[in-house]
């Protein structure tokens, strides 16, 4: 196994993998422990590089940072990407992956993201501790946690906004978009759905009563909301211009490509709820029950509405947009905590 360390700035620790015998090659990035030990999922995925891949690990752990933050949890973000290929033996390589994040001594605890199954995770967890499964016995389906949190994330985008009789356009029917669709027609809200499975498009479009939109049409069709549940990146520039939405809210990280994307929803008065606010569910839920033991998180989860509302109103007051809000609430709840820190520090330095 070679295992190297990538300085980057502003983050506490980048490393490179491989482990040439099974095909693993992957980066895990901590962005930031402030507030507890990193957690963040482990994402398998076909890059066109690693330097793509390498970039996304540190887009996605910085989110994670400021998702933890925002939700007040006693947990600072990481993430892993490992790179998906033809030659990947896969229990082999999770194995070897294990040991690098066993290696970290429990600053960084994953689970599952994009592209991992159970088998992967039962790989994983034969040679770390740092692991978390996607159902363990007393926990519900994790991704539930993520619809409902960002279902509250909508409900109070679409009370700020005054929207009745709501058309939602979902990107992506895999396990959060498709329980996310559930919630919404439960809640009479009209769907179309687009994945790029068809066949699991249309049994979402069965199941929800929804229509169905090829993936490439998704984002420009007309409704009220366009909520992305698969990869990130989906909301271009050029996306943000042909939206005949009023609103983007949906689970996935990292939704906007660039800051011109922002710019551009901003210019149009489109609203947009930031990913690591309202896809905070399963993160609050993984980390309520496998390391803090409580047995519900509803309330906590809940309380992703206010939070949407407080930075939208925010926003409006300072004619800033929701992603710079986000992220200034994010880092002084961060800096305050570094700051109690310190003090923590001096007082303990200090002669009595």
């Amino acid at each position: 196994m070679e295992v190297e360390r990538n300085p980057v700035a502003g983050y506490e620790e980048v490393l490179s993998f491989r482990e040439d015998s099974c095909g693993l090659r992957g980066f895990l990035a901590i962005h930031d422990t402030t507030l507890g030990p990193a957690l963040g999922g482990t994402r398998l995925w076909s890059y066109a590089s690693e330097n793509e891949a390498r970039a996304d690990a540190l887009r996605l752990s910085r989110a994670m940072t400021y998702k933890a933050a925002l939700a007040e949890l006693p947990c600072g973000g990481g993430k892993t990407v490992i790179l998906a290929h033809a030659g990947l033996k896969r229990a082999a390589a999770f194995e070897a992956y294990g040991r690098v994040v066993e290696s970290l001594g429990g600053r960084f605890f994953t689970g599952p993201d994009v592209g991992i199954t159970d088998d992967d995770l039962v790989a994983l967890g034969r040679t770390t501790r740092h692991v978390v499964h996607m159902t363990p016995a007393g926990r519900d389906d994790i991704n539930q946690y993520t619809a409902e949190g960002v279902w509250h994330g909508m409900r109070a985008c679409l009370e700020f906004a005054g929207l009745q009789k709501v058309r939602v356009a979902i990107q992506g029917v895999g396990h959060v978009g498709l329980s996310l669709g559930r919630i919404l027609k439960r809640n009479g809200l009209s769907l179309v759905v687009a994945d790029i499975d068809a066949a699991r498009a249309a049994h979402a479009a069965e199941e929800l009563g929804a229509e169905m939109a090829a993936p490439e049409e998704i984002l420009k069709v007309p409704c009220d909301v366009v909520a992305p549940c698969a990869l990130g990146g989906v909301i271009t520039e050029q996306a943000a211009r042909e939206l005949r939405a009023r609103i983007v809210c949906g689970s996935a990280n990292n939704i906007l490509a660039s800051p011109a994307a922002v710019e551009e929803l901003a210019r149009r008065g489109i609203i947009y709820a930031p990913d690591y606010l309202v896809n905070a569910g399963g993160l609050i839920r993984g980390l309520e029950f496998d390391l803090l033991g409580r047995a519900d998180s509803t309330k906590s989860v809940e309380k992703i509405y206010a939070r949407t509302r407080h930075v939208l109103e925010l926003a409006r007051e300072r004619g800033a947009t929701t992603m710079a809000i986000a992220d200034e609430l994010a880092e002084a709840f961060l800096q305050a905590a570094r700051s109690q820190a310190q003090r923590g520090i001096d007082s303990a330095s200090t002669p009595a």
